[in-house]
């Protein structure tokens, strides 16, 4: 019988490096040059609220989902790709990915 084991806890990987987002008044995603082996990542939001969409869509003040300040989950490597973001008010936020691999 085979079986798909996934260790629930990711570590570091290696030496690949995080990336910071600035997030400003015009679109931005992480690059898609993220390690092979990551398939989790670290995603934090600093200094501001931000809008994100992961279907492809411009995120907005009426479009996508307002992830606030502190905010920080663990997403899959394909989620993090695909988000968009863009910031809520006037302020620039940064927003901070980590790679993890089981």
């Amino acid at each position: 019988m085979n079986s798909y084991v996934v260790n629930l806890y990711p570590k570091p990987n290696g030496a690949n490096l995080g990336q910071n987002l600035t997030v400003a008044g015009t679109v931005v995603s992480f690059t898609n040059d993220l390690d092979y082996k990551t398939n989790g990542v670290l995603v934090s939001v600093q200094t501001a609220p931000v809008f994100v969409t992961y279907d492809g869509s411009t995120p907005s003040a009426s479009n996508g989902h307002l992830l606030p300040i502190g905010y920080m989950d663990l997403w899959s490597k394909e989620r993090a790709v695909a988000a968009k973001f863009i910031r809520n008010g006037a302020t620039s936020a940064l927003v901070n990915l980590s790679q993890f691999t089981n």
